[in-house]
């Protein structure tokens, strides 16, 4: 029996609203404006780009159909009313919120600054994350298994965790000796309280059967920290990465605005000062990615590093 060469579904995949709106996007890149222009040629290659991984994701089935279609058909919907509002109908503010032409070109005439801030950008919030997070993992151990260290240090930490880390964003920036240090120690300052009390709790939510199975194991305290609260404790603290990496970010693109000559952030308020939105705009985007990014490797490493945790849906 010969098999039809499309069946409905198929079809379904290549005629639908998706597709449909992607074409009517790319036909109004290239419409013109009485405003000026830049090429469309680098907002053609991101919105074939978004046509391309959807198709991709119907061929590999990766979720069912019509999640694909109502979430690419809200992404090409929206370009073409950011597009047409901004060129044709005049609803958008064409200074304030260039055209998307505009807005993408960006990436190709200052992508060399870009790399650089995105690289700035990373290296604090590694250095900030890294150390926040070791250092609460260990405190918060100890505290949470020390009933008397937990009384006498918790509501100080709590006092501490309770002050939102920028507030001493503008004191740190000009009493530390470089930008660097300033930004790494404002990001720890908001890793670090948070962190130590998220693992205070998760050491005090171990089930007691396991300390007791370690205990007739003859295990010392460290023992019981180490191979037993610790690895009972790493899916709550991978399942809180995405927060603090979110924070962090937040708390650096903040702290940039401030002080820095460089990064992100730097970037975004730079060319606010100026006026110069289109810039600003690709700032923004770029920050997004960058967190989307982050956020898809964080997935990656929960889904196949770590084998026990159940994959996210």
């Amino acid at each position: 029996m010969i098999k039809r060469a499309f069946d409905s579904t198929a079809v379904k995949s290549i005629f639908n609203l998706t597709n449909l709106l992607f074409i009517t996007v790319l036909w109004a890149a290239f419409m013109e404006s009485n405003f000026k222009l830049q090429p469309p040629w680098a907002y053609v290659v991101i919105l074939i780009l978004f046509e391309a991984i959807f198709n991709f994701k119907i061929i590999k089935k990766s979720k069912p159909l019509k999640n694909l279609l109502d979430l690419y058909s809200i992404i090409f919907a929206f370009f073409l009313l950011w597009d047409l509002g901004s060129k044709q109908f005049h609803v958008l503010h064409y200074t304030l919120l260039p055209p998307p032409q505009n807005v993408f070109y960006i990436f190709t005439q200052d992508y060399s600054v870009m790399i650089n801030g995105f690289f700035q950008s990373m290296c604090l919030i590694l250095v900030g994350v890294v150390s926040g997070m070791l250092l609460g993992i260990i405190t918060g151990l100890f505290v949470g298994w020390y009933p008397r260290l937990r009384e006498a240090v918790t509501p100080v930490i709590n006092v501490i965790a309770s002050i939102p880390a920028l507030v001493y964003a503008p004191y740190l920036v000009v009493v530390m000796p470089t930008f660097k240090i300033a930004s790494v120690t404002i990001i720890f300052m908001g890793i670090y309280p948070p962190t130590t009390m998220n693992m205070i709790s998760n050491v005090q939510g171990v089930d007691k059967k396991l300390i007791d199975t370690a205990r007739s194991l003859n295990l010392n305290n460290r023992g019981i920290l180490l191979k037993a609260l610790l690895p009972a404790c790493a899916i709550p603290l991978l399942g809180s990465l995405r927060i603090r990496i979110a924070t962090a970010f937040m708390i650096l693109i903040m702290a940039e605005t401030i002080g820095a000559t460089a990064g992100l952030g730097y970037y975004v308020k730079r060319w606010a000062a100026w006026a110069d939105y289109p810039k600003v705009f690709a700032g923004v985007i770029l920050i997004g990615v960058v967190v989307v990014g982050i956020n898809g490797l964080i997935h990656l490493f929960e889904t196949k590093a770590i084998k026990w945790i159940e994959p996210h849906q």
